[in-house]
């Protein structure tokens, strides 16, 4: 193996190690490489609690563990956005059956006005637009209509007898 082998392998260890807490690899200083990984999620977590505040307030003192669980498994992107974080994160919960029922709303509005390209963009949502869901504790359907200019509207059919 060459240097220059070497050192991106040792590179993308680092980076690891950095962002999603693997084992700080040999050569480097392992107190600061942990206080810069510690550093680092800290970030994270608290760009993602300003651009979700309501997620951060539903879960309350579990917000921070549950997101840096969540963050170890879930590298960041190269241009990390917070929303699209949030979002992510938002998803992984709903998947295991822990989001916040009154999470449903905040989830569909912001996918009314935004789509996340599967690169991690975020990008704003222009014209019309219809999205669907289920409501996370209630199962019933709910709708979002975004109109021209912003304007979101919501309802939820009431289900058949």
């Amino acid at each position: 193996m060459s240097a220059r082998e070497r050192q991106a392998r040792a590179q993308a260890e680092l980076v690891r190690a950095l962002g999603v807490g693997a084992p700080v690899p040999s050569g480097f200083d392992e107190a600061r490489v942990l206080a810069a990984a510690r550093s680092l999620m800290n970030k994270r977590r608290r760009s993602v609690e300003r651009a979700w505040p309501l997620l951060a307030s539903a879960l309350g003192p579990d917000f921070a563990p549950r997101f840096e669980q969540w963050a170890r498994s879930n590298p960041m992107s190269v241009e990390p956005d917070s929303r699209v974080e949030g979002r992510r994160f938002a998803q992984a919960l709903r998947d295991e059956g822990r989001l916040p029922g009154t999470l449903s709303r905040e989830l569909l509005d912001f996918d009314a006005s935004w789509r996340v390209t599967p690169s991690g963009e975020l990008v704003r949502r222009w014209g019309i637009v219809l999205v669907g869901q289920r409501h996370d504790t209630t199962r019933r359907r709910q709708w979002a209509l975004r109109l021209p200019g912003g304007r979101v509207l919501r309802w939820s059919p009431e289900p058949h007898p």
